[in-house]
């Protein structure tokens, strides 16, 4: 009994905090947009890793009492399902494969009456998986905006997300997959077993002028001897 009244407990307590300040909404962006949730099989050629800097995950979204969650998994999916055609055609030419890092640096969501604008900023940058080498990188954005009710926005922000996710795979066609770090390619220039001076003759001890005569010191022009 006392189990039951502490599970009920507990289920009150996460809908209320759902719905606090006012009816806040949070509205999880996986199930919302039909997004579907898979486990990779067998080695991934690419790993899409999502991070947000100075951004609000959830997202609340400005003029209404709604914020989206699960924004960094929702972005992944989509950069990763866009990304596959590149991770299938270059399988196997990097050992460990490649890490794509998609930074997120803007994100806004606002309500205007019933249009909602979303407004997605992020920087990409192409990582070998083996040591972390730096190979290329990249920013992407979006803006997109729709007519609908507050808090049904999700299909708004992933339509956004997957045009990110088709502007970095379009990238990813154009880059090098076997490029090297820029560390690996500063080569040292070799040394020369070249003389100095070599193919002028010697130089004399007593100016730059080549002694042509084999008279021990530099012929300046008009000398005779």
């Amino acid at each position: 009994m006392l189990s039951s009244l502490a599970s009920r407990a507990s289920l009150v307590l996460l809908l209320s905090a759902s719905t606090a300040c006012g009816g806040h909404r949070v509205v999880p962006l996986l199930s919302s947009a039909g997004i579907p949730v898979t486990s990779p099989t067998g080695a991934v050629p690419l790993e899409v890793v999502t991070r947000s800097t100075g951004v609000r995950d959830p997202l609340p979204v400005n003029g209404a009492s709604v914020s989206y969650a699960q924004f960094e998994e929702a972005l992944g999916h989509a950069v990763s399902t866009a990304a596959v055609p590149w991770a299938k055609e270059n399988q196997g030419r990097r050992p460990g494969g490649w890490q794509l890092f998609v930074e997120v640096v803007q994100a806004e969501a606002e309500q205007e009456g019933s249009r909602l604008l979303v407004t997605i900023g992020v920087r990409a940058t192409l990582r070998a998986r083996v040591g972390g080498a730096h190979l290329a990188q990249t920013e992407a954005a979006c803006r997109d905006g729709a007519i609908v009710e507050p808090g049904s926005g999700a299909a708004v922000l992933y339509a956004c997300m997957r045009r990110i996710g088709r502007d970095l795979s379009g990238w990813l066609a154009t880059a090098d997959p076997d490029a090297q770090p820029a560390s690996a390619l500063a080569a040292p220039e070799p040394a020369s077993d070249t003389p100095v001076g070599a193919g002028v003759g010697p130089i004399g001890a007593s100016g730059a002028h080549p002694d042509t005569d084999n008279d021990g010191d530099s012929d300046a022009p008009g000398e005779d001897d």
